[in-house]
């Protein structure tokens, strides 16, 4: 397994992105209409290579440079569980940018330095709210991350070798920052007692706006340079409802031949229904079990295989 020693996310991914530039990093399958957390639907459909990841995201912090976006101002963002989130999050580690989510406009208020927002939809209280920087739409962001938009920015690069580990990543639906030493160490974790690898394909069902999800599962992969897929599982709170996230989570598996699994108990408990192992290709994962990022000694059986649980030692 390949550790990389990096100080933030985005030079995780760059670490990777140079090791293994043409190696498949995302896959979205079935993201054709993604619902958001208000319940309307945003398009999306993605794959991109470690270099594609790379260089995206760097287009994407420089275009979020020039609309005026500065290192420590906080940016809040409704975008579900779909690889344009993800871009967008490491986009802004490259700048120092603080990606944030809340559930309403009173979380937001407890935030510092809020300078603007993605709004999926252009609609909600993310649209509504008068900020430094007006808003950008989910739709805009698809268009310049699948279009040509951001060729011009990407001249400049902003790869943070000076960044501050210490400096928050995220808050993610509270006030308390999520920093990029603590992603990584998660990520270090999880690869360690999964022993991921490059030819590992690592099934995220879970929200990428937790901890679990951007530092056990996402810095995981970046760190071991494994394939990362993000079933259709919308929203970022509670990530949709737990049938549909075991649906799609289970088309996931079989359709991309996933060797890992990062789930909670309401997605695995949905996913007692397709409970097929001779359509799988798992040989593990993880299951959070309960507040907390401790590996536990319990084991929980999905698909022929045990899966580690996470949760909080007693």
């Amino acid at each position: 397994m390949s550790r990389m020693i990096a100080k933030t996310i985005a030079t995780a991914l760059d670490a990777a992105a140079l090791q293994r530039p043409s190696h498949l990093a995302v896959v979205s399958p079935f993201q054709s209409s993604t619902k958001t957390t208000t319940g309307n639907s945003i398009t999306a459909s993605s794959t991109f290579t470690y270099e594609d990841l790379r260089r995206k995201t760097n287009e994407l912090a420089g275009f979020l440079q020039a609309y005026g976006y500065e290192r420590n101002d906080i940016m809040v963002s409704d975008l579900p569980n779909i690889a344009e989130n993800l871009i967008l999050q490491i986009a802004c580690n490259r700048l120092g940018v603080t990606y944030a989510t809340t559930k309403n406009l009173e979380g937001m208020a407890k935030l510092p330095k809020v300078r603007g927002s993605v709004c999926a939809t252009g609609e909600g209280y993310l649209a509504d709210t008068n900020l430094s920087l007006p808003y950008l739409s989910g739709e805009f962001l698809m268009q310049m991350v699948h279009g040509d938009g951001l060729d011009e920015f990407g001249q400049e690069s902003y790869d943070q070798e000076d960044g501050d580990s210490l400096a928050p990543h995220a808050y993610y639906n509270n006030a308390v920052p999520f920093s990029n030493e603590e992603a990584l160490k998660l990520g270090e974790d999880a690869a360690w007692e999964l022993a991921m690898v490059e030819q590992d394909v690592v099934c995220i069902s879970v929200t990428l706006c937790h901890a679990f999800g951007t530092g056990s599962a996402v810095c995981a992969a970046l760190q071991s340079g494994a394939t990362m897929v993000l079933p259709s599982v919308g929203g970022i709170q509670g990530c949709g409802v737990p049938s549909e996230r075991a649906k799609a989570t289970f088309d996931a598996l079989e359709q991309e031949k996933c060797t890992l699994l990062f789930a909670d108990t309401h997605t695995l408990k949905a996913l007692a229904e397709y409970d097929k192992p001779e359509r799988l290709s798992l040989r593990g994962g993880v299951c959070k079990t309960g507040s907390g990022s401790d590996f536990l000694s319990a084991t929980v059986k999905y698909g022929g295989v045990s899966l580690k649980t996470m949760g909080k030692k007693q």
